[in-house]
């Protein structure tokens, strides 16, 4: 395929991706099953547009995209609002994937008749839930906080347990003389603890140098806190510790300090993360051959994985993980049903294709075929289950930087956003009325999606939205006064 040709094609490729988000809004399945289908249909099997059989090049493309995934989902995440579930995350995402592992090997023994090592390899890589898939999902739900936090931080958690047990496994099957399990627990001790502390270290280096330094366009600020992304995930994985870990850990505590140019950051990081989703998923549809999913072995074998996968192994890892946690039981199934599985499992499946073991193919396919089975029917139920379950819960007014002013020196005002909710005291009083502080300008108000210039006389009601110029050092004072403490 010539030049012209290819790059004429990732263009429609990104156009019809970001196009069909609406359509998968629409229909109420993850978007990530329409970009699978996208690099499928332009695959070698139907269209033939694409021939790409790389597995090595799709594992390195998923692995630079899950770190910008990771990085964007981590500067998403608020500690004081996920540190009390914790505990019960981590509980997910070591002791909940090595259930779910195990309960998925037994059955891929006795149903495929896998050897025990390629079973246990089998259930390592479908037993972690998916940071881009959950991420998508949640983004924008009512659900419950608690909730929502607990899925969050054991899909941002759990691919060290993940990428440890597959790699485990998978030298149990290249070469069992060598492998031991009590060599490989204290692997996983030193991934986990470096890391961790990696990921504190850059996450410490990347505030303190980009509010300090003065760069001369605010245009490469957002280009060096995505180096950092890499250099946390490269340092780790250079002293054989988890790069995963360490990139989220570093996006949590960059998100939780001060950080100049915040929003235009976040928003860049954001536009980033879109960007790696849509191709992963589009190169991992690449690599699939469709007349190969057909093979009636793996698609019965994909449909009893997938419903034991959903239904006994994910609820049993779940109940079990949470018993020392105060969880509704309301809580303890939705969280059981939203283990997606995404990107995670499909990439930790070209581990044996570049291993070149026996069955590599079969259990690339068998996985990307759970796979989409549990996004199609996990994903496209979720808010329907929330909803019966009573997760849902009304969202309370937030703050929100609409524009910062940027400039070469440091930002000092910003125009923020803020929703006032049907109960604000502020509702049927005129702005004349309200005893705002000189410092802040309300510069418009948006109802009804029209915008409004605000008059002394004019009356506010509930679901306005307020543009608010402040100065950046006012925030919290505005806060204070807007939602004043009980």
């Amino acid at each position: 395929m010539s030049l012209q040709l290819t790059i004429l094609l990732i263009g429609i490729l990104l156009f019809a991706a970001v196009w069909t988000t609406k359509l998968s809004s629409r229909l109420n399945i993850p978007a990530l099953l329409i970009f699978i289908a996208l690099g499928m249909i332009a695959g070698s099997d139907i269209t033939g547009f694409i021939r790409f059989d790389d597995a090595e090049l799709a594992q390195l493309l998923g692995t630079v995209a899950l770190i910008i995934i990771l990085f964007e989902g981590g500067l998403q995440t608020v500690w004081k609002e996920v540190r009390h579930e914790l505990a019960p995350s981590l509980s997910l995402a070591t002791f909940g994937v090595f259930i779910a592992t195990s309960i998925v090997a037994v059955a891929s023994h006795y149903i495929l008749g896998f050897s025990w090592a390629n079973a246990f390899l089998l259930g390592a890589i479908v037993g972690s839930t998916d940071a881009a898939a959950i991420f998508s999902v949640l983004s924008g739900q009512p659900i419950r906080r608690k909730v929502g936090s607990t899925l969050e931080v054991e899909s941002g958690t759990n691919d060290p347990m993940a990428v440890f047990l597959t790699v485990l496994f998978l030298e149990f099957v290249t070469n069992p003389e060598e492998a031991s399990l009590l060599s490989g627990l204290g692997s996983l001790v030193w991934e986990m603890a470096m890391g961790l502390l990696i990921g504190l270290f850059i996450g410490w280096a990347a505030s303190t140098l980009i509010n300090r330094i003065d760069l001369s366009s605010s245009s490469f600020y957002p280009i060096m806190l995505m180096s950092f992304a890499f250099l946390s995930f490269g340092l780790a994985d250079t002293f054989h510790a988890s790069g995963f870990l360490a990139v989220y850990v570093t996006a949590i505590y960059i998100s939780n300090h001060e950080l100049v140019y915040r929003q235009t950051l976040v928003r860049f990081t954001m536009s980033m993360a879109h960007l790696a989703q849509i191709g992963m998923f589009i190169v991992l549809g690449l690599l699939v051959f469709p007349k190969q999913l057909l093979d009636v072995q793996v698609i019965l074998s994909s449909i009893a994985l997938a419903l034991i996968l959903i239904f006994i192994a994910r609820p049993l890892s779940v109940w079990v993980s949470l018993l020392p946690f105060r969880y509704s039981w309301q809580e303890k199934v939705f969280i059981s049903f939203a283990g997606l599985k995404g990107a995670v499992p499909i990439i930790l499946a070209t581990y044996p294709l570049v291993a070149d073991i026996e069955n590599a193919s079969m259990i690339f396919n068998i996985v990307f075929f759970t796979v989409l089975l549990s996004t199609l029917i996990q994903g496209s139920m979720l808010t329907f289950l929330s909803e019966r379950l009573r997760l849902n819960e009304t969202q309370t007014s937030a703050i929100h930087t609409v524009i910062e002013f940027m400039s070469i020196g440091k930002p000092n005002a910003e125009i923020i956003e803020l929703t006032l909710p049907m109960s604000h005291p502020f509702i049927g009083t005129t702005i004349s009325e309200i005893d705002l502080p000189q410092e802040f300008l309300i510069t418009a108000i948006i109802r009804d999606d029209q915008i409004i210039t605000p008059r002394g006389d004019t009356a506010l009601e509930g679901n306005d939205q307020l543009l608010l110029l402040t100065p950046k050092h006012r925030i919290k004072t505005l806060k204070r006064f807007l939602f004043p403490p009980a």
